[in-house]
């Protein structure tokens, strides 16, 4: 049987100010990677996000009256509607922009785009293939910018993996981890710089051609020398699963490689991750993965439903923690533009 998540649903009494959590660490403009927050900032967004999970409508009077916008290049499911239910539980409107819809799909430059976006909206979403995309528009705007996922960075799914995993095991730190298949992925990358900053022991088993990038590794290190962690490089599946209590399994073809399928399930079959594979795993060990799933491929259905599965709770997840990031950008940036 599936494993069901867990939820909550809106409790209409607003949380007392004097017990919330807060945010105080060193709060960004931006989130456009997980890098973006250090050690303590992201323990406090998670312990915010664990909170309005509990109290989903304790916040919807702080920003009542906003407005965000979902600017989307990519097809989405989770992102789409994480971000809309977020919003509205703050008491804010959620505009969908779609850029085949707009004129930044006919010759406006997204700098141009993100003046006026600032100019109607109080943060703004971005879902594309080339980061550089989030970059521009950062850099040009004058709210909040997030990123809901680029080709080398998904810093909103690896918030929602470390509630899921705290939710589990309690401390971060010290736990030990297992991500198979692309090393170069932005979920890869993305759970490599939460690791670090949680102080986890993470284990990356790819192969050579999808090995994690050297920049990326380094960045990674420079945090775990503060934090106490540690990351490691193998191409070996069952080894690099013997100790871990979280074993994460991504899709093999990303949504702009499909010309990539037959060459990608050649090199990555021997990473899927089935019963045999979690088989040897420690007892409690728990399968991740992202979402969508291609069953069979890169996760068998028998694991991804099964007992072990921590997938539904990794999804119901994203709500919460997008509902943190967005309240605690926002709320950061009017207090600096007063």
């Amino acid at each position: 049987m599936r494993a069901k998540p867990e939820t909550s649903m809106p409790h209409p009494i607003p949380v007392s100010e004097d017990s919330r959590p807060e945010v105080t660490g060193k709060v960004p403009d931006d989130l456009l990677r997980v890098g973006d927050l250090d050690p303590e900032t992201l323990t406090e967004l998670l312990d915010l996000a664990a909170a309005m999970k509990q109290e989903p409508l304790g916040w919807e009077r702080d920003l009542r009256g906003g407005a965000i916008g979902c600017l989307f290049e990519k097809p989405s499911t989770r992102t789409r509607v994480s971000l809309a239910t977020a919003a509205q539980r703050l008491g804010m409107s959620a505009i969908v922009l779609n850029r085949d819809e707009m004129q930044l799909g006919h010759g406006e430059t997204v700098a141009d785009t993100a003046c006026v976006l600032s100019s109607f909206l109080d943060a703004v979403t971005v879902r594309t293939f080339d980061h550089a995309t989030v970059e521009q528009m950062a850099d040009a705007a004058t709210i909040p910018v997030v990123n809901a996922l680029s080709n080398t960075h998904h810093p909103c799914q690896s918030l929602a993996d470390l509630l899921a995993l705290r939710e589990r095991f309690g401390a971060l730190a010290g736990l030990t981890a297992t991500f198979l298949g692309d090393g170069t992925s932005n979920t890869c990358n993305s759970f490599l710089a939460a690791a670090a900053a949680s102080g986890m022991h993470l284990t990356i088993a790819s192969p050579p051609e999808y090995a994690t990038d050297a920049h990326v590794l380094a960045e990674a290190r420079e945090v775990m020398a503060q934090t106490g962690g540690s990351v490691t490089l193998t191409t070996e599946p069952i080894d690099a699963v013997r100790t871990a209590q979280a074993v994460y399994a991504e899709v093999w073809v990303p949504m702009d490689k499909p010309h990539e399928r037959e060459e990608r399930a050649a090199r990555l079959a021997a990473y899927r991750v089935d019963d045999a594979l979690l088989a040897r795993a420690p007892r409690e060990a728990v399968a991740l993965h992202c979402l969508p799933a291609v069953r069979g491929e890169e996760i068998t259905s028998e694991v991804l439903d099964g007992p072990r599965s921590l997938v539904w709770n990794q999804a119901a997840n994203r709500l919460p923690t997008a509902q943190a990031v967005l309240h605690t950008l926002i709320t950061t940036n009017r207090q600096r533009t007063v």
